[in-house]
């Protein structure tokens, strides 16, 4: 009879039982490492304070209802066209908003300018698609429109109060 003098390192059942808490460990490390580079943005800190701001906003959106403010919004490519259904009293521009959803680093806003009685032209720094909020004002934030957006968009895409 022969005795087996052969090293543990030699044998192949050691390193499979070593490679598994070694994969998990290494797992850990990848899962910390792109939780540090995506952390989650902090959304209310007080809401009290956003409680306030709400209600500002919501008188706001009646301010719109009240002046009887009807508009629809085109995005094709990189251009964003509002048009209003009939001529109230607006400025010279208006204000566009345009929030993403969950990635806060995306969001823009830009300044659309008169192009004829009811239409307002702007263009945007990129060209959006997927999911997005816009929320349109004037210039004095007297009044505001909103929408969901889901880009690319076959047509207008009406704005509510």
């Amino acid at each position: 009879m022969q005795l087996d003098t052969k090293p543990w390192y030699k044998y192949v059942w050691p390193w499979v039982l070593i490679a598994i808490p070694v994969a998990t460990a290494l797992k850990a490390v990848h899962s910390v490492i792109i939780m540090q580079q995506h952390k989650p943005e902090m959304v209310i800190d007080d809401y009290y304070q956003a409680g306030k701001s709400i209600n500002l906003q919501l008188a706001k959106y009646r301010e719109a209802a009240l002046r009887n403010l009807d508009a629809s919004i085109l995005v094709a490519g990189n251009r964003a066209v509002i048009r209003f259904t009939e001529n109230a009293v607006l400025g010279e521009s208006i204000h566009l908003d345009f929030y993403h959803p969950t990635l806060g680093e995306h969001d823009f806003a830009v300044d659309a300018e008169r192009s004829g009685e009811l239409l307002y032209v702007a263009t945007l720094p990129l060209t959006p698609n997927g999911r997005w909020r816009l929320t349109v004002s004037d210039d004095t934030q007297e009044w505001r429109l909103r929408a969901n957006l889901t880009l690319p968009a076959e047509q207008e895409i009406k704005l509510g109060y």
